[in-house]
């Protein structure tokens, strides 16, 4: 019997068998969007897979790049408290004359800050059409989009439900860190979900892009560093 107030979601479908109905986002007509919001964050914070199991496989492309903007801005919004709170505490360690250029470096005016939170929204859009799209390029390159019948939608999807991660900016300092490994979990468990192929490969291409830009990043800042050792010398 469902209380007033309360939502009936519609379970997910065992293993195998075939598309969900709609997690309680993509439900949002039918339960409102705050509480259609509210229960897929719980769910992909607590159950991811439960989550995965009950996410379209297609359907449209805004559902999960809305999802996506909301969480993502609002942990820009908590990144930026951390930030205002710790700067003052940091640039006291510092000494003197280095205490003046940092404070001047992180300084935000609340015009400069009010054009940062309006553009947001666009680069966290931007940036999650770019790697869901190397993340696709991945997924193909390990064989798992065989069995797939979503394509890039699919891998779309699983990446702006992923952007749930954007909300460890709540833990100060140490948030950024933890959303790493949990980004690679949630896009795992969910490549393999909808993708319907082994968490061995969704594994493998979660992984492939992250490790070819820890590369390329090595391999540049070497060249930086030979590039002024050349030049001091």
């Amino acid at each position: 019997m469902i209380e007033p107030g309360e939502h009936q979601f519609t379970p997910p479908p065992p293993p195998g068998a075939g598309p969900g109905a709609g997690n309680p986002w993509e439900q949002r007509q039918q339960v409102g969007y705050g509480a259609g919001l509210l229960a897929s964050i719980k769910l992909f914070i607590t159950s991811p897979g439960a989550a995965y199991a009950l996410t379209l496989e297609r359907g449209d492309f805004f559902s999960p790049l809305l999802f996506a903007v909301i969480v993502g801005w609002f942990g820009a919004v908590i990144g930026q408290i951390w930030q205002f709170a710790f700067q003052g505490s940091v640039a006291g360690l510092l000494p003197p004359d280095i205490r003046e250029q940092f404070l001047l470096y992180m300084a935000t005016t609340p015009l400069s800050l009010a054009i940062n939170l309006i553009l947001t929204p666009v680069f966290l859009a931007i940036i999650l059409f770019i790697w869901s799209l190397v993340h696709h390029l991945s997924l193909m390159l390990v064989g798992a989009l065989e069995r797939s019948e979503s394509g890039f939608e699919g891998t779309f999807r699983v990446n702006g439900y992923a952007y749930v991660v954007q909300l460890a900016a709540i833990v100060p300092l140490l948030g950024p860190l933890l959303s790493i490994p949990w980004y690679i979990a949630l896009l795992t468990i969910g490549a393999a979900r909808l993708h319907r192929t082994s968490t061995g490969r969704a594994l493998t291409g979660a992984l492939l892009p992250l490790v070819a830009c820890c590369v390329c990043g090595g391999l540049f800042m070497l060249m930086i560093w030979a590039l002024a050792a050349s030049a001091f010398r």
